[in-house]
């Protein structure tokens, strides 16, 4: 119950200076580091806006501006990031193809995070890319259902008409 406390009285300060920087209308910096170094006041989780599951809905903390992520812990930037979608054949007669959007995911992310670590990067190149694979932890599913949308919203990367004429 103690440790319950301390991090709601945690939380509430961080609220405080977050939104008394906000009331401010400037970008304070503090310290909270065990090294001392000035960093920008993180806004607590539970202040970010949630999807219908309740879980984060990252996109929509940037649309309004809460947060501003970072490509890469490195600080590296991609010179210019590969932003066309890809198409990708489905493996099964009963489902669609599905639309991978870039531009999204290079919004939050570097081409190093996925490329060639999760993805080859190559058409046709992740022949074993399958939603049973997905929802095991591999390819997609390295980040969705777990820090993005839940894979069972299918409708979201399985469209329901002929990919190849929508995207051109």
């Amino acid at each position: 119950m103690k440790h319950l406390l301390r991090t709601s009285a945690s939380l509430m300060l961080v609220f405080c200076l977050a939104f008394s920087s906000l009331a401010a209308g400037g970008e304070k910096t503090y310290t909270y580091s065990l090294y001392d170094a000035p960093r920008k006041m993180a806004i607590p989780l539970t202040l970010l806006p949630r999807d219908k599951y309740e879980l984060i809905d990252w996109a929509e903390s940037v649309r309004i501006k809460l947060i501003s992520p970072i490509s890469s812990l490195d600080g590296s930037m991609d010179e210019k990031p590969y932003d066309a979608p890809v198409i990708i054949k489905s493996k099964m007669a009963v489902m669609t193809d599905a639309l991978f959007p870039h531009d999204v995911h290079t919004y939050w992310l570097n081409c190093k995070s996925c490329h060639p670590g999760i993805f080859v990067q190559a058409r046709g190149g992740n022949e074993d890319m399958t939603m049973w694979n997905i929802t095991d932890g591999k390819y997609c599913g390295r980040c969705h259902d777990r820090v993005a949308f839940p894979l069972r919203e299918c409708y979201r990367c399985h469209l329901g008409l002929n990919v190849e004429t929508t995207v051109k």
